[in-house]
């Protein structure tokens, strides 16, 4: 006999994406310009698959894990104080292609750049401090490496938005255990990866360090590309460097010369 109840099909994280793309291309999701080419690269790319001057592949699950990631963390600030994280699809629009895209004959991630410019008060100092733990976590796991992960600011305050991040989003998480927290530091317990605060005002330019992950926080306000250089020297299995920033106002800074004017 038949309950009578409809399956729910649940939507993949391809679907959602090109869903979204579609709608920033269209207008109907207000985006920049730049947004739109990666929404339009990333549909195009989706039809590559399988050709054979294009050697990468989608993973669903490796999209999903980091989606399911964030969701066992907490918000720490507002109404949503003490809830797990559900990203949104801007959100997702990045992480699941940090994730996702694999290279077909080593598995490893495809994109090791990613830049993103967003205005205050979108959460973006939570996304990185997210996808820190989760380096520190299970990417170093996967690799059998340990993770040395890294935020950087021209400010000691600034550069310890995203590691004090880390420690809130971990108050009240099932993760919690699996982590020790210190006031400059947080470290995976079974790997010994970690992540920590760099910052020129404390004349911290990490000397000394092999980056596995690299935040560098509000990248306007950077006169030199010298952290960004240290994130791009890491020898690791999966290196990433993450620039994050609102706007600015000073075009002659590293984050407009190189960045925003390819």
């Amino acid at each position: 006999m038949r309950s009578g109840k409809k399956e729910v099909t649940r939507t993949t994280i391809k679907e959602e994406l090109i869903r979204y793309a579609r709608g920033c291309i269209s207008g109907r999701t207000p985006s920049g310009k730049k947004h739109r080419w990666a929404c339009r690269r990333l549909l195009r790319d989706f039809e590559r698959i399988g050709e054979a001057d294009f050697p990468y592949i989608w993973d669903e699950g490796e999209a999903q894990k980091i989606v399911d990631w964030f969701a066992l963390l907490r918000h720490s600030k507002g109404v949503l104080a003490g809830q797990p994280i559900i990203l949104t699809s801007w959100q997702k629009f990045i992480l699941c292609q940090l994730y996702g895209w694999r290279h077909k004959d080593t598995g490893r991630r495809r994109f090791t750049i990613g830049f993103i410019e967003v205005g205050r008060k979108n959460a973006k100092s939570q996304m990185l401090g997210g996808v820190a733990l989760y380096e520190c976590g299970v990417t170093s796991t996967k690799n059998g490496e340990i993770c040395e992960c890294y935020t950087a600011g021209t400010k000691r305050d600034q550069s310890m938005i995203i590691l004090q991040e880390c420690i809130n989003m971990l108050k009240g998480s099932p993760l919690q255990s699996r982590f020790k927290v210190s006031r400059t530091r947080v470290e995976h317990r079974k790997t010994r990866s970690f992540i920590r605060a760099l910052s020129k005002e404390d004349g911290q330019r990490g000397d000394g360090t092999n980056p596995a992950l690299l935040c560098l926080d509000e990248y306007h306000q950077h006169q030199t590309t010298e952290f960004y250089d240290l994130g791009l020297g890491g020898n690791t299995k999966e290196p990433l460097l993450l620039i994050i920033t609102t706007a600015g106002m000073d075009l002659n800074v590293p984050c407009y010369t190189q960045e925003y004017q390819l």
